[in-house]
């Protein structure tokens, strides 16, 4: 079975603007990876033909040295129980506020954003009346969230789902 893998660096790496990341493709023989790497080098020609090299020198002087490596490492483990403290500060929240829904699925989600599962109407007054900003498909940055606005979060949502 073939698949192709992508992985991206830009976040976990902070390199936003120079959207580093990889594709790997897993084939069951060397004429179909051929085939496929024909296909990327078509692609990557259409799209962008030389990437910039700054952003993966940089990933790999981090991942070729150890103790860079280590570092980053518990960098990211930082982030991610933070992220997870406010994935799980957010969907309590609500409980206690007695919301009449279930938000742990916030906190199985994984990653910087959440579908926070609110319509565009109630995006719409979380901004116009709590000043809280999120997409309008209800998709809410919880990295941007700290421990000292968490408590108004919950409030501002507890809000506008009580309509």
């Amino acid at each position: 079975m073939a698949a192709f893998i992508c992985s991206s660096y830009s976040k976990n790496f902070g390199l936003y603007n120079e959207r580093i990341g990889a594709v790997t493709f897993v084939g069951e023989t060397a004429a179909e990876a051929t085939s496929a790497m024909s296909h990327i080098k078509l692609a990557i020609r259409a799209n962008y033909s030389n990437p910039p090299s700054h952003g993966g020198a940089i990933v790999a002087e981090i991942l070729g040295d150890p103790a860079l490596r280590a570092d980053w490492e518990a960098e990211l483990a930082t982030m991610r129980e933070r992220i997870f403290a406010m994935r799980k500060g957010l969907a309590d929240g609500l409980a206690a506020r007695g919301v009449n829904r279930d938000f742990s699925f916030i906190k199985r989600q994984k990653g910087m954003f959440s579908f926070a599962g609110i319509t565009p109407e109630q995006v719409d007054r979380l901004r116009e009346e709590h000043h809280i900003y999120a997409v309008r498909s209800g998709r809410i940055n919880v990295a941007g969230i700290t421990s000292a606005q968490l408590d108004r979060v919950c409030d501002a949502l507890a809000d506008v789902l009580s309509d």
